[in-house]
């Protein structure tokens, strides 16, 4: 990790290491501000009481603050070393090893942070219990401890893998996986702070995560252009790229920022009349300020880069909005100290209140997630953008794979941000329901608007997505991944996993286990409707043959799956009695419910691809006659 000679004029100088101090200062001072204003602050002693010391009172908000800052520095210099500079260049190698020495950085404040929440937690002081090992110990039974450590495990993980990289640089998927790493690093606190006993637990945890990515992407990687490109002659399209990223950060930070304050108040009067709204005034205006400092960025200094001579306007610039978020990080650290203000009761098991079921309670019940809107927003606009350069180029694209491709993320959307999603971890049939989309009628429709297509013939040359498709199409993951029985064994093991063992009930009662079931199975059926659908390219050839084989083996596993919920066992019974809305008559008869939707739902996009393959193999069959007759 020891700095190359090529590395050398890339390193911070004494000017980037000054601003760094003073942005370090600037958080300091607003989360100084943040825990006198939010109350955050060490409570007055109480005598005759224990006491963790000053050390600890003081000393765990500037951790945590430290902590935030090395995370939020790793993961946007692995953004600007992965995704904004060009393959194997020196910038490049450059962002992969500091990101290294933040990740320790990052490693060490979290196993300070651990000590100091544990001498907290017990109301000792913190040299006390250093030399404890039993009370160390204690700590791993703790959540606020434990999510540390996952913390300080995830850091190492980063530092090991980029201390390995060569002078050639990370491989592309190293990269991305190093990248992802990070930003799961991020996580473990979210479920342990205030988001945790908001009024609605799954928004809340979801929109701080949403939150906390975002910022850090952005925030992160506008101080890794600044230190690792400023004098680089790639610095022009580092920049052009880096800002389309920093709109969508924008708008994620703004969007989560919205739900998470808006399930932690009662009324929009608690963001004038109690201390935490004023904190959230005061992010408010801080995101404000980024987002005037951006429209600055794009009208006039991005367009002027290339000239040497502005290069200190943009410079200048930047600096200014580093110092603003520097802020806007210090205000975050001490909300996360403060509490809310108190809001109304939720269901403690689900950790969010539901209506009286209906039929139409599916459809009326929303569930705003941001962190599931953001995700099917991005698809979106990623697609009409694609959409429009095709217009631009005078080259067509079928109005039948645009209908198919908004098609599924409309049904996706409907199970995750409407009554559904709210349903899904209580009933058993809209369970059923919402993972059947998942796994088979919104990938299948997305499938068929062959989305890898439209982006190899939308992307030009220069496009830091240019070799997206490439990349998938000719790595060895995929083309191992994309054999038939692979895509099935992917396919089939989810499934047997969630009603063959304890898993459904785990997820239904756990968020967290709940989201990376969906992603699994939405991941698998996606995998699997690439195959099946053929319209995209694969990275091997798939004959008509083996996807019908594999179609009546996807076929085979809903039938299986829905003949088990209609005449099998209960699966999760205690946990589905115990958060049953009103309404629902009994849970073995939603589970039969449940067994039905499996049997059917499916069945009329199956059928369609069915029809579909027996149709082009009666077309190929007719033109291999056609070419026997002319012979």
């Amino acid at each position: 990790m020891l700095p190359t000679k090529e590395d050398a004029v890339l390193l911070p100088g004494r000017r980037a290491l000054l601003y760094g101090g003073l942005a370090i200062a600037v958080g300091l001072l607003a989360l100084a501000g943040a825990l006198w204003i939010g109350g955050g602050g060490p409570p007055p002693p109480i005598k005759g009481l224990p006491t963790p010391g000053p050390l600890t009172v003081w000393g765990l908000s500037v951790t945590r603050l430290a902590l935030d800052l090395c995370s939020i520095a790793t993961v946007g210099t692995l953004v600007a070393g992965v995704v904004l500079a060009p393959r194997d260049t020196p910038e490049a190698n450059a962002c992969v090893r500091a990101a290294g020495w933040w990740a320790l950085a990052w490693a060490v404040c979290a196993l300070m942070t651990y000590l100091l929440t544990l001498s907290n937690i017990l109301s000792m002081p913190a040299n006390e219990v250093l030399g404890d090992f039993t009370l160390l110990n204690f700590g791993t039974t703790l959540p606020q401890t434990q999510a540390m450590l996952v913390v300080t495990c995830t850091a190492t993980v980063v530092v090991l893998a980029s201390s390995r990289m060569k002078e050639a640089g990370l491989p592309r998927w190293t990269g991305v996986a190093l990248l992802v790493t990070a930003g799961f690093g991020l996580l473990p606190p979210v479920y342990v702070g205030h988001a945790a006993s908001a009024g609605d637990h799954d928004i809340a945890v979801s929109a701080l995560m949403t939150h906390l990515l975002a910022a850090a992407v952005w925030v992160g990687g506008l101080a890794a252009v600044l230190v690792h490109f400023r004098r680089s002659d790639r610095l022009a399209s580092v920049v052009s790229r880096f800002s389309t990223l920093a709109l969508c950060c924008f708008v994620a930070v703004t969007v989560s920022g919205v739900a998470g304050a808006w399930v932690r108040m009662d009324t929009v009067s608690q963001l004038w009349t109690t201390r935490y709204g004023l904190l959230v005034l005061a992010k408010v205006t801080a995101l404000v300020a980024l987002g005037v400092f951006g429209v600055i960025h794009r009208r006039r200094t991005i367009a002027a880069i290339a000239d040497r001579t502005t290069r200190g306007t943009f410079t200048r610039l930047a600096t200014g909005e580093l110092m603003v978020m520097a802020a806007a990080t210090g205000l975050a650290a001490g909300l996360s100290r403060s509490a809310p203000p108190a809001s109304g009761g939720h269901n403690d098991l689900l950790g969010y209140d539901l209506a009286p079921y209906s039929v139409g309670a599916l459809v009326t019940e929303i569930r705003l997630n941001p962190l599931v809107l953001l995700a099917l927003a991005l698809p979106a606009a990623g697609y009409l953008a694609g959409l429009r350069r095709l217009a631009r180029a005078g080259d067509p694209w079928p109005v039948g794979r645009t209908l198919a491709w908004f098609a599924g993320l409309a049904v996706l959307a409907a199970v995750l941000v409407g009554g559904v999603s709210g349903y899904a971890r209580a009933m058993p049939s809209a369970h059923a329901l919402q993972y059947t989309v998942l796994n088979v009628i919104g990938p299948l429709l997305l499938a068929f608007g062959a989305p890898l297509t439209l982006t190899s013939r939308a992307i030009t040359p220069g496009s830091q997505y240019g070799d997206i498709a490439s990349a998938i199409l000719r790595g060895r993951l995929a083309a191992r991944l994309t054999h038939p029985i692979a895509a099935l064994a992917v396919y089939v093991l989810p499934v047997v996993v969630l009603y063959g063992t304890g898993w459904l009930a785990w997820s239904a009662a756990n968020q967290a286990v709940h989201l990376l079931t969906q992603v699994l199975f939405f991941g698998t059926g996606l995998l699997c409707s690439w195959l099946l659908a053929g319209v995209d390219p694969l990275p091997r050839p798939v004959t008509r043959r083996d996807r019908m084989w594999v179609l009546a083996a996807v076929v085979a596993v809903q039938v299986v799956v829905g003949l088990f919920l209609l005449a099998g066992p209960l699966l999760a019974q205690e946990w589905f009695s115990q958060v049953a809305p009103r309404g629902v008559s009994s849970v073995a008869a939603d589970q039969r419910l449940a067994g039905l939707m499996y049997l059917t739902l499916p069945v009329p996009a199956l059928a369609a691809l069915a029809v579909r393959l027996t149709r082009s193999r009666k077309t190929a069959l007719r033109l291999v006659a056609q070419v026997d007759v002319r012979v």
